[in-house]
């Protein structure tokens, strides 16, 4: 089996073009536009961060960055309130937007297979998918956090007991490096998991009308049996990015920065974002003909993905 990753692109750019300009519709671009924006309210594509490591002893001043945070906090504890309800109310309207965003990846991703622009009634028709998406990402988020605050604690924390004039200070910047390198490790990991989850998942879950880890029992599978096809479609989907960070920021200059404006860069960028969403449908149709979500299922498909597995 030939795995193709350019000629899905161009089939998604194709599909895109027949979406939104064939022909051009404003209402229709718009809501498509919403349905999009609201799919990505848990990402941050028009922002960029960056880690600076001042030293060797990264690791030491990130833990004591922490300790002197909490004990300053702690020393004027009528501030300790309002601390612990901002992070609730915080934490209350993260779990929102994400629940939010978890159906709204169906109704964005049923907008384009079926080129048509609708909220409501996908809405409704994507509640028992969009909360079973929603319960998964909820687990993984939490497991990414705890696991992170493991690594920390058991790379991060010793290195903070030693200083780089202390006899022991090889084992401070050898604590710190392996704990920043199982960060960096875990996040890679995490992101593929996330990626995949997005591009092969929820289509999964979409054409078969099945939960979340009955879709991951369907696709890993077909991950183990290819995993080089996988792991190189990440890669892909990296280099595209670094294209589009690059386009991205030429384009916010060229509009005054209003690309980088919520929702209303998404409808200026709605091209790129619709031929994203196309493009890992297209890929994944080239495993098997029943992942094809723009050709009818036929009967017993679902037994035919979760056994049959290409040499």
């Amino acid at each position: 089996m030939r795995i193709a990753y350019f000629e899905p692109l161009s089939r998604a750019w194709a599909r895109t073009r027949v979406i939104l300009w064939q022909p051009f519709d404003l209402a229709k671009w718009l809501v498509l536009a919403f349905a999009a924006w609201l799919a990505g309210l848990t990402t941050d594509s028009g922002a960029a961060t960056s880690l600076r490591m001042d030293s060797e002893d990264f690791g030491a001043h990130s833990w004591r960055g922490f300790e002197h945070a909490w004990e300053g906090l702690a020393s004027n504890a009528v501030w300790l309130p309002l601390a612990v309800m901002g992070l609730m109310v915080g934490l209350a309207v993260a779990v929102l937007v994400l629940w939010v965003s978890s159906r709204a990846k169906f109704i964005f991703l049923d907008g384009v297979v079926r080129n048509q622009a609708e909220i409501v009634e996908p809405w409704r028709r994507f509640e028992t998918l969009g909360n079973s998406l929603f319960l998964w990402r909820v687990a993984f988020a939490a497991l990414c956090v705890a696991a992170a605050v493991l690594l920390m604690v058991i790379f991060l924390a010793p290195a903070a007991g030693f200083s780089v004039h202390d006899a022991l200070a090889g084992l401070s910047v050898a604590a710190g490096f392996f704990g920043v390198l199982g960060l960096v490790v875990f996040g890679i990991v995490a992101v593929c998991i996330a990626l995949f989850l997005e591009a092969f998942v929820v289509p999964i879950m979409y054409r078969y009308d099945m939960k979340v880890m009955d879709a991951w029992r369907a696709f890993l599978p077909w991950f183990k049996a290819r995993p080089a096809n996988f792991i190189l479609y990440a890669i892909f989907v990296l280099m595209l990015a670094v294209v589009f960070a690059v386009f991205f920021s030429i384009f916010c200059l060229a509009t005054c920065c209003m690309a980088a404006m919520p929702y209303l860069g998404t409808v200026l960028l709605l091209p790129v974002w619709v031929t994203y969403r196309l493009l890992s449908v297209e890929f994944l149709a080239q495993f098997h003909p029943d992942f094809d979500l723009f050709t009818p299922l036929p009967d017993e498909a679902e037994e035919d993905v979760l056994t049959e597995i290409a040499e």
